[in-house]
C-alpha cells in the first residue's frame, strides 16, 4: 500500500466528503462501507444543511449537481405553545442566500458517489465488515470478516456514524448518555405550503421542527419523552394529524396527510479518550447530539474539513503521528464543546414544562426577537458552527 493512501471506515456523506477533499490535495484514500453499493440512494431522510456545508460542497463542485433537489430555508419561525413570545430569523437580515437547506440523505449520497467514481485517487469497498483493528507504532492495521488480506495505513479515519467499530479500538473511550427522549420523523402536508419557512415549536410534548422539503411537504421531527413519542407513533394517521395540529397550532393551517413514521432513541455520545496516533474519529462516531438544533450532521462535515485542512498543512511523514492526532482533536475541541452545550441547553430549557419556566421562555423569545446580537449569534451558530 502506498504511504499516502488513507483508510476511511464509513462511506456516508462525512466519509465521502473527506475523500473528495483529500483527492483535491492529490492524496489517495480507500473507503470501507458495510452496506451494499447504491443502498443509500433510496434513503429519504431529510438532512438540514448549513450555509457552511454549502460552501464546502461548492468547493468540491457538488452543489451545482444538487441545486434542483434542494429546498432553501429563507426564514425560521420559533415559538412556544400557549405563549405570546416568538422569534423570526430571516436570511435577508444577515445578507445570506439562505439560513439553511433541506436535502434527502439519498440525493446527497448519490451525488457524492457519482463524483467519487470519476476520481482515480478514491477506492470504495462495499459490504466490508470490520472484524478487528490493531494500532502499531507507525500504522493502523484493519482486519475484515469479508476480505482475506488485512489493510494498513499511516492514518485510519472512523466516519461510520457511531456504529460499533469504535469498540474494536484499544484506548478509545466514548461516554454515552441517554436523553430519555425519542424522535419521531415523517413527512407531512399542510393546508398552507412551506414557502421556504422552517418552524420550531416548543410544546408540552417536546419540540416540533418542520423543515420545508419541496414545494408542498414539510419534514417533521418531533422529539419528546420516550413514553410520549412511542404512544404518539401508535396512533392512526388521522389521530396523529389532529394531535400535531393541537400542539403546533394554526400557522400552516390543518395537516392533511403524513408518511410512514420512523422513531429512534436519542442519546449523547462524546469521546473521552482516544489512541495517541494513527487513528482519528470524526462525525457521529466522535460526537452524537440531540437533533433539536440541527447541528449534528454539519458538525461532522466541519470535522472532515478540519481534518483535511490539517493534513494539507502537515508533512506526509507526520500525518498520523501523535502530534498530528493531538493537534486535530485540539482544533475541534472548543467548537464541539460549545455546540454540545448549546444543544443540551436548548433541550433542558425547552423540554421542561414548569409553569414559571414556560412564562420565562415566552418572554425570552419575545426579547430575543428584538435583540440583534443574540440573533446574530444564533445565525452564526446555525450557519458556521461558531
Amino acid at each position: 500500500m502506498k504511504k499516502s493512501e488513507y483508510l476511511i471506515v464509513g462511506a456516508g456523506p462525512v466519509g465521502l466528503i473527506l475523500s473528495l477533499l483529500l483527492a483535491k490535495q492529490n492524496k489517495a484514500s480507500h473507503l470501507l462501507e458495510a452496506r451494499k453499493k447504491n443502498d443509500a440512494h433510496s434513503d429519504k431522510r431529510a438532512l438540514a444543511l448549513s450555509y457552511g456545508t454549502r460552501l464546502i460542497l461548492e468547493n468540491l463542485g457538488i452543489w451545482r449537481l444538487l441545486e434542483k433537489k434542494i429546498t432553501s430555508i429563507q426564514s425560521i419561525h420559533t415559538s412556544q405553545k400557549n405563549s405570546f413570545g416568538r422569534t423570526l430569523l430571516s436570511s435577508d437580515e444577515y445578507n445570506l442566500p439562505a439560513l439553511g437547506y433541506v436535502l434527502s440523505y439519498g440525493d446527497l449520497s448519490k451525488a457524492l458517489e457519482d463524483e467519487i467514481s470519476k476520481s482515480s485517487l478514491i477506492k470504495v469497498s462495499y459490504e466490508f465488515k470490520v472484524s478487528a483493528i490493531k494500532n502499531k507504532k507507525d500504522k493502523s492495521i484493519l482486519y475484515s470478516l469479508t476480505k482475506n488480506l488485512p489493510l494498513e495505513a499511516p492514518l485510519l479515519i472512523l466516519a461510520d456514524g457511531g456504529k460499533n467499530t469504535t469498540d474494536l479500538i484499544e484506548n478509545l473511550k466514548r461516554k454515552e448518555t441517554s436523553y430519555n427522549h425519542t424522535a419521531l420523523v415523517t413527512k407531512v402536508i399542510s393546508e398552507i405550503p412551506p414557502n421556504n419557512v422552517a418552524y420550531e415549536r416548543f410544546t408540552s410534548m417536546g419540540p416540533i421542527a418542520l423543515l420545508p422539503n419541496g414545494p408542498k411537504e414539510f419534514s417533521l421531527v418531533w422529539t419528546g419523552k420516550d413514553k410520549d413519542i412511542q404512544a404518539l407513533a401508535k396512533n392512526k394517521k388521522n389521530i396523529f394529524l389532529e394531535k400535531l395540529h393541537e400542539h403546533f397550532g394554526d400557522r400552516v393551517g390543518r395537516f392533511l396527510d403524513c408518511k410512514e413514521f420512523i422513531t429512534f432513541p436519542l442519546k449523547k455520545i462524546v469521546l473521552e479518550d482516544f489512541p495517541k496516533s494513527n487513528i482519528v474519529v470524526i462525525g457521529n462516531s466522535a460526537q452524537t447530539m440531540h437533533p433539536v438544533a440541527g447541528q449534528g450532521f454539519n458538525t461532522g462535515i466541519r470535522d472532515a474539513y478540519a481534518l483535511s485542512k490539517l493534513m494539507n498543512e502537515t508533512e506526509l511523514a507526520d500525518i498520523g503521528s501523535e502530534p498530528f492526532v493531538n493537534q486535530y482533536y485540539a482544533s475541534r475541541k472548543l467548537e464541539t464543546k460549545k455546540t454540545l452545550f448549546f444543544t443540551d441547553s436548548l433541550v433542558s430549557i425547552f423540554s421542561n414544562d414548569l409553569v414559571g419556566l414556560s412564562i420565562t421562555r415566552g418572554f425570552s423569545l419575545s426579547l430575543l426577537d428584538n435583540f440583534k446580537p443574540i440573533k446574530k449569534f444564533l445565525v452564526n451558530k446555525m450557519s458556521f458552527g461558531r
